[in-house]
């Protein structure tokens, strides 16, 4: 199918109704960017799809906000093999509105008008999962090169959406669909099985616990007891009684006997670990009162009357110091004072000396001058029989020796002592400790009665009671074990019964497991085998498609050095990957990442070339018609006439519409599309002066080349 006509109306930026003719072989569509270029194209998939996949699923972003009647609407109509009018008429008032189609005198609405679309538009999108997403994918692959997405495939979009993409345009889209499908529907089957193998592993170990329960309840039954009869009930009531349990006696027959002897064989229980502690207590007490007896005690009077002694002996050599202390320094005091005496004198001498004569120079009378004389300067000299004084003799140091001798003695005299006295009050603490533990036992246990013999009587009375309650707790286990003997065999069978199920059922969920397993197997290798066809057929066809790449791109040559393209599929973590590569054949250099190597207008040059190749590769597209949304805003000179030669000759195989926001450009578009005969049709369209009414919309067709045939080397512009 190609294109034939297009009525919008309230539609993004067309707010009134607009009528477009599209039958023509080219269509140029010229106006400024924001004049509606975009906005007609886009009605176009609209009208096709019922989305525009590039502004989301919200529909109410494709109504114009200078809608008249606040809706959206687009008229699309196409042209059949046979020429007939295929009509699509699809709206949208902020609630989605039934599609219609018109066709060959039938008129369509709703699902049935949908699924006539997809059978005569694009049938491969009939089985998708989601038929009109997949058909927008198709035509905006192959028919409609949008304008902000004209990178997409060798830059933007990852690998694997173009793979997906290109899957769906080489009829290997329900492959894909049927493939993720399973692999979606694989791990719900996954989890499933994972959430029944723990079912079946937690059911195995409740089997293996009941069979462990049973056993211990066969070995409980297979047990010896007691014969239980009324004597013998009657005479471990009458003896648990004398040991100390208070409880009330039950009849054998009695419905509560079991509970009673339970509620008996607690309190036995309780009384028998306290009488083990008592036996464990008395005997430790009786240790610990054997090493007590064992030990010998110093005696402290001796220690106390020698510490005494050596204390008066200190005391007393202390004041014997003291009072030669003070002898002492009586004598030096006296020294100093004789000392002081004698030199007055000297010096009083000396000054007499110097005063002598014929007569006493104080008395003025006669006196021996020279006995004076002699006397004076002997007294100057410090001579003096009278002056000498005899030392008495110095005994402080041996008295001072004496003293720290016996403080010495005195020191470890009463380090013994405080010494024997620790050891005494340590061995009356361990004796009261003793006391206060058998005290808490009873008995009347002090320290007049309290001996080895004492003890030794105690520990027998207690070990005795030990063995008659071991006896009767024994006897009373044997009881109660041929009281519930009945009721533990119907425990046993029951339990028996629920083994039994629960081996049926272990049985048959492990067979389950093991089914789910192998069909787990069986459906990866269907997805293997699916993955393996769709990479085939993916393959071959891009080996086609990639011849045609590689003509295309050398036409425009937007390379000096990478000269060769081709596509690259594989498959990685169990999806499909598709790239674009560029090669360098002389130097065998090569490179996925086009957008590392390549200028702006080269890379869309290359995206040009990825569309048309796509275009024309593809054996039967949606449409006939490769819709180009101005493809020429980033290219240079050099590529853009590359490009402009390469959308002349894709002319003569698909109907061709390309919009450009450059005057100049359109114009020489025009003339490079123009018909070359009479029967061809080339149509222009120019949008301008945008208003809240929409643009004014002039047309006109492309008169056909006068001269269709041109000799070579003519000088010729078209």
């Amino acid at each position: 199918m190609r294109l034939h006509s297009l009525e919008a109306e309230g539609f993004r930026g067309l707010p009134n109704e607009c009528h477009f003719d599209l039958d023509a072989d080219a269509v140029v569509v010229i106006g400024a960017n924001g004049h509606g270029k975009t906005s007609l194209f886009d009605a176009i998939l609209w009208a096709l799809s019922g989305r525009v996949p590039r502004l989301g699923e919200d529909e109410s972003n494709l109504v114009s906000m200078y809608s008249p009647s606040g809706a959206a609407r687009a008229s699309l109509t196409l042209l059949d093999s046979n020429s007939e009018q295929f009509k699509i008429t699809r709206s949208f008032d902020g609630d989605p509105r039934p599609l219609s189609v018109e066709h060959l005198g039938k008129s369509m609405k709703g699902p049935s008008a949908e699924g006539y679309l997809l059978e005569h538009v694009w049938p491969d999108a009939s089985t998708a999962v989601r038929p009109l997403d997949a058909m927008a994918s198709a035509i905006t692959r192959s028919v409609y090169l949008q304008q902000d997405l004209i990178r997409e495939f060798v830059e933007a979009t990852d690998d694997q959406d173009r793979f997906r993409a290109v899957s769906e345009l080489v009829g290997a889209g329900r492959v894909g669909d049927l493939q993720v499908a399973l692999e979606r529907e694989k791990k719900a089957w996954s989890t499933t099985t994972n959430s029944k193998a723990e079912e079946t592993r937690l059911l195995r170990e409740r089997l293996t616990s009941n069979e462990a329960r049973l056993a211990e309840l066969s070995q409980r039954l297979a047990a010896p007891s007691l014969s239980l009869t009324e004597d013998a009930w009657k005479s471990w009531w009458k003896e648990v009684a004398e040991v100390g349990v208070k409880t009330s006696y039950v009849d054998l027959g009695a419905r509560d006997a079991t509970q009673a002897i339970e509620a008996a064989l607690k309190q036995l229980e309780a009384m028998r670990l306290a009488n083990d502690r008592r036996v464990e207590l008395l005997k430790s007490s009786q240790t610990e009162l054997a090493a007590l007896s064992r030990q010998t005690l110093p005696p402290l009077e001796p220690l106390r009357s020698n510490a005494l002694t050596l204390s008066e002996q200190v005391q007393i050599l202390r004041r014997q110091v003291e009072a030669e202390q003070k002898r002492g320094a009586d004598w030096r005091q006296a020294q100093a004072a004789l000392r002081e005496q004698s030199e007055q004198l000297r010096a009083l001498a000396a000054l007499a000396l110097g005063q002598l004569g014929d007569h006493c120079p104080v008395c003025a009378q006669q006196y021996d001058i020279q006995a004076t004389r002699r006397r004076l300067e002997t007294i100057a000299k410090g001579v003096s029989g009278d002056s000498a004084a005899s030392e008495a003799p110095d005994l402080l140091p041996q008295f001072l020796s004496e003293l720290a001798s016996k403080e010495k003695a005195l020191a470890t005299a009463e380090a013994s002592l405080r010494e024997a006295e620790q050891t005494h009050a340590r061995h009356r603490i361990a004796a009261e400790s003793i006391y206060k533990q058998l005290a808490s036992l009873g008995g009347g246990a002090n320290g007049a009665t309290l001996n080895e013999d004492w003890l030794s009587g105690r520990i027998q009375l207690a070990e005795r009671l030990q063995g008659q309650q071991k006896e009767l707790h024994r006897r009373a286990e044997a009881f109660s074990l041929k009281l519930t003997q009945s009721t533990t065999e119907a425990a046993a069978t029951e339990l028996r019964r629920e083994i039994e199920k629960q081996r049926e059922a272990l049985v048959a969920q492990e067979a389950d497991g093991s089914a789910r397993q192998a069909t787990g197997l069986l459906a990866q290798k269907v997805i293997d085998a699916l993955r393996d066809a769709m990479s085939l057929v993916v393959e071959e066809r891009l080996k086609e498609i990639g011849l045609i790449l590689q003509a295309i791109y050398s036409r425009i040559d937007p390379h000096p050095s990478f000269r060769a393209v081709t596509f690259l599929s594989r498959f990685s973590r169990g999806r499909g990957q598709l790239s674009t590569v560029i090669r360098d054949s002389l130097v065998n250099k090569e490179t996925p990442l086009p957008s590392v190597i390549l200028s702006s207008s080269q890379l869309n040059a290359l995206a040009v070339s990825v569309f048309l190749a796509l275009n024309l590769g593809v054996a039967r597209p949606p449409l006939q018609c490769a819709i180009l949304d101005d493809p020429l805003q980033s290219l240079d000179d050099i590529n853009l006439l590359g490009v402009v030669d390469l959308l002349r000759r894709t002319k003569d195989n698909r109907q061709l519409i390309v919009s450009t926001h450059d005057a100049r450009f359109g114009n020489l578009l025009a003339r490079k599309l123009r018909p070359v005969t009479p029967l061809g049709r080339t149509r222009v369209i120019e949008l301008y002066g945008w208003t809240r009414t929409g643009p004014r919309i002039e047309a006109r067709d492309v008169a056909a080349d006068a001269v269709p045939l041109r000799l070579a080397g003519a000088n010729a512009t078209g």
